[in-house]
């Protein structure tokens, strides 16, 4: 029987949850790393949260009316982020994850997304293979870490308000080189945390925890402050940071975080590299 792809809707969610969960238990399972969804419901959550979205795009594949897969494509802003994408463990390598990530990249060029980016588990050869095979290249390693709570909080660590969103933007188009406000503010409006360092009046790094938040900051060592502060304040938060910059990721590991896995940073499209210290989120 044919696949047939359509929009996700809210009656699905139950189903392409559990196929979420089940598909990157049994991938991480299979390699021996902790999955990103512990509980079927959590799988639910989030599938659930990004069907609900008016600026994400989430397709469902189904093979006469069962469903089979799914993919969301987040374009709240100039980049388009793609995740998660999971097919069914019984129907995977049928093709359903190509044609979910080929119907994806076409409806993000649709709304005029030229650049597209991911995040993909560096242990998944399959998935490296296929968004390689579509255009995707890897710009940046990422050490996926289990942040600390035993830091001591930065002075200048705050949480973020709705005023702060024209300095984060700034910030974030200047160092990081592409707008990120309209995620920051859908973000914030879910209930994900924000913080902010302040000094001297002038907002020098943000960070949206947790996974799929990010962070941009003007110093590694204002960095490693927002690191420092997200441990403390939210419980078993993560981030993820680039290998490259190897002065923040020694400081990283020498506070206590702890590595939990290996990530790439994958773009479709024109890139242009941060020019600051940031760790960028789940999608990019």
């Amino acid at each position: 029987m044919a696949i047939e792809l359509r929009p996700a809707q809210a009656a699905d969610v139950p189903e392409l949850g559990r196929i979420c969960y089940e598909a990157f238990k049994a991938l991480c399972d299979r390699h021996g790393f902790p999955t990103d969804f512990a509980t079927v419901e959590f799988g639910q959550q989030v599938t659930g949260m990004l069907v609900a979205q008016e600026d994400v795009y989430s397709i469902g594949a189904f093979e006469g009316g069962a469903a089979k897969g799914s993919n969301h494509i987040e374009m709240w802003d100039e980049v388009a982020g793609v995740g998660p994408i999971s097919v069914d463990v019984a129907t995977q390598g049928a093709g359903i994850g190509r044609m979910l990530m080929e119907n994806g990249i076409a409806e993000a060029a649709r709304h005029g997304h030229d650049m597209v980016r991911l995040c993909q588990d560096a242990f998944n050869m399959q998935s490296l293979a296929l968004y390689a095979s579509l255009g995707f290249e890897v710009k940046e390693p990422l050490a996926n870490v289990v942040l600390s709570n035993a830091n001591a909080v930065d002075p200048a660590f705050r949480p973020a308000v709705p005023d702060d969103l024209p300095a984060m933007d700034e910030l974030c188009r200047s160092l990081y080189r592409v707008r990120r406000k309209g995620e920051i503010k859908a973000l914030m409006q879910l209930g994900f945390p924000g913080f902010v360092i302040e000094r001297s009046g002038s907002i020098v790094g943000y960070m949206v925890g947790t996974a799929i938040g990010h962070g941009v900051a003007e110093s590694n060592a204002d960095m490693l402050a927002l690191l420092n502060g997200l441990g403390a304040t939210v419980p078993d938060a993560q981030a993820f940071v680039p290998m490259r910059n190897g002065e923040l990721y020694k400081a990283v590991l020498a506070a206590g975080h702890r590595n939990r896995k290996v990530m790439n940073l994958m773009a479709y499209g024109p890139y242009e590299e941060p020019q600051a210290p940031y760790c960028p989120s789940v999608l990019f």
